[in-house]
């Protein structure tokens, strides 16, 4: 009997202290972060170094490629269960901020954030109301990719940070050939794309034209400068110095006929740097050059900041974990592991973007990126109606490019849909 009565106490303290442990882990605060494309996006280093140091929180990753997570994201955020803190496109961000769905973060930033320490895209996600939707998640800017050896064999100086639209086109005519005599051109002297960041937008800026006001509340597409700079964009493939969008996809890609020496110039995002040295045969020789100035004496160097955001709905407990997270994000540590693997663009702390000078020489001039971002930065006119008129602008914009539609009648396509999207039509 006293052995019986020894067991069952054993049991009994057994299933208690298994009580005990198991409401102690499930009174734990759990984290849900939203990462697009999880690891191939997003050092999971950073994800792990953050449990360590926060041992009273339980982290969940919520993940799905790239292409299929905004879309699951705006399904959790109309049925109120969007993760805690999670990245999105500064256009969605803006939007999200118009539907007071995320927490403007200007307060916190200004409580916990030394900015000096920062590049000046850390308030990419400010709107005009000085309200803050996000934080950079990386810094992706655009720039003027160049093959040093075509220039070489052409006899042309490189690009150097003084250079123009202007120069860049007579470079582009004079790097455009037909090698073999087949009357059919082997290389391009340029190329870009049509969408806002790599496409129609920087040759808008670089005529003084913008597809909004400064408020971002009217459309300027019927404005003469923004009209001048969509034709401006469309003289590359007119003249026949940028190839057709259909022999970009028949190479794969304008990135890969670029390190296959098809095409001369490039304005693209810093992001392809890693395939392309990843990829590019040996001996490839390339470098980068910021975005040229413009027609109207300016230079607009237009980057996209994909943002962490805080989901408003989400409790109080969680909203502070979830800014506990972005600080260790933006950390010195995290920063430099974004610099060592430049998954998705370049870290945002000064000392990590000096960081990845040092790591890697290709291309020499690397800085030119954030450079560009810090002394003549541009978002892409990001407001709460963007997802709504951004893909359609972009539509137009292929159009023209393709000949099929003039600059002047897209124009007016596009301030209609515009404007229909800022007055909710």
């Amino acid at each position: 009997m006293k052995k019986f009565f020894c067991l069952l106490m054993t049991v009994v303290l057994m299933f208690c202290m298994v009580g005990c442990g198991g409401e102690k882990e499930s009174s734990k605060l759990t984290l849900k972060i939203g990462l697009p494309s999880g690891k191939d996006v997003t050092p999971m280093e950073i994800v792990e170094s953050f449990k360590k140091a926060n041992p009273d929180i339980n982290v969940e990753v919520d993940e799905a490629p790239w292409s299929e997570f905004k879309n699951k994201l705006k399904i959790q955020v109309s049925s109120n269960n969007a993760p805690d803190v999670f990245i999105v496109d500064s256009g969605y961000a803006a939007t999200l901020g118009g539907m007071g769905a995320v927490v403007d973060l200007a307060g916190l930033i200004e409580k916990d954030v030394n900015v000096e320490e920062y590049s000046s895209s850390l308030f990419a996600g400010k709107d005009q109301d000085g309200r803050v939707w996000g934080i950079p998640h990386g810094l992706n800017s655009i720039g003027v990719y160049y093959n040093k050896t075509l220039f070489d064999e052409a006899g042309l100086e490189y690009p150097t940070e003084d250079w123009t639209f202007e120069e860049m086109f007579d470079m582009a005519r004079k790097l455009t050939k037909d090698t073999d005599g087949d009357g059919e051109i082997d290389c391009y002297g340029l190329s870009y794309g049509t969408n806002v960041t790599e496409g129609w937008l920087p040759f808008v800026r670089a005529t003084g034209g913008a597809p909004l006001d400064e408020t971002r509340t009217k459309s300027m597409f019927l404005d003469e400068k923004t009209i001048e700079g969509l034709e401006k964009y469309a003289l590359p493939q007119k003249e026949g110095f940028a190839p057709t969008l259909e022999w970009c996809a028949a190479q794969g890609s304008g990135v890969n006929a670029f390190y296959l020496g098809k095409i001369a110039m490039m304005i693209t995002l810093s992001s392809h740097v890693k395939a392309i040295n990843s990829n590019a045969p040996e001996g490839f020789s390339y470098d980068v050059q910021m975005i040229p100035n413009g027609w109207d004496g300016q230079r607009h160097c237009l980057y996209v900041p994909n943002q962490w955001c805080i989901y408003s709905r989400a409790s109080k407990e969680s909203q502070e974990a979830a800014w506990r997270w972005i600080l260790h994000f933006i950390n010195e540590e995290s920063q430099n592991k974004v610099a060592e693997t430049l998954l998705a663009g370049f870290p945002i702390k000064k000392t990590a973007l000096n960081y990845v000078s040092q790591l890697s020489s290709v291309p020499a001039n690397l800085n030119a990126f954030f450079e560009g971002v810090n002394k003549y930065g541009e978002t892409l006119f990001e407001n709460p109606t963007y997802e709504e008129w951004r893909p359609k602008v972009d539509e137009q914009a292929a159009k023209i490019r393709k000949g099929e539609i003039s600059a002047k009648e897209a124009a007016k396509t596009m301030d209609k849909l515009v404007t229909d999207a800022l007055n909710g039509n």
